[in-house]
């Protein structure tokens, strides 16, 4: 519990950044979406496209920034490195979306044909999980009809928070513009 409460003292701002941000994207994919659903397909697909990679590239930003920060830290205090940060950063900041989703598995394999308790509660986890949290993914979720949806879109997220958190603590620069070579073309 001690070694918990270390980590989220130490990266409980990115994660909750990473939570803001989250839900600010799926309120834009939720208005994007449905102001394009019925204007036409082709548009609906691209605009969803378009809020699933503003989404990843503000999970990039933000991961790519701690992993250089603690690539800073690294170099100058020797501490150690932890390549896994990103993705146990990620982990925590989906804990809620991956225990949801595995909710709806559980209720759908117990799903029935009449009115159920059972249906009540899938039914409303799957609207929950649609319109406030993976509204990013409207496109996706408008053709996919299987509960294991929800928890596979959750595996995009993981891996771009893992690798932008590598990318920064390696140094690497794929989309972060390199300030110092624009202020001396500026001289």
């Amino acid at each position: 519990m001690n070694k918990f409460k270390e980590f989220f003292a130490e990266n409980g701002g990115v994660i909750g950044k990473s939570i803001i941000n989250h839900i600010a994207m799926s309120i834009f994919g939720l208005m994007v979406c449905f102001s394009t659903m019925s204007i036409n397909k082709v548009l609906f697909w691209v605009a969803g496209i378009f809020a699933i990679g503003m989404h990843m590239f503000l999970q990039y930003m933000i991961m790519w920034e701690l992993g250089a920060k603690h690539n800073v830290r690294v170099c100058s205090d020797g501490e150690r490195r932890d390549k896994l940060l990103g993705l146990k950063i990620s982990l925590v900041k989906n804990a809620l979306l991956i225990l949801i989703a595995v909710l709806i598995i559980i209720f759908a394999f117990f799903k029935t044909e009449d009115a159920s308790v059972v249906n009540s509660i899938y039914a409303a986890l799957k609207a929950s999980m649609t319109l406030f949290f993976e509204s990013i993914y409207m496109p996706v979720l408008s053709v996919c009809d299987f509960s294991a949806i929800f928890l596979i879109l959750i595996i995009p997220d993981l891996v771009c928070c893992a690798l932008s958190y590598l990318a920064g603590l390696s140094g690497m620069k794929c989309i972060v513009p390199d300030r110092k070579k624009e202020k001396n073309q500026r001289r």
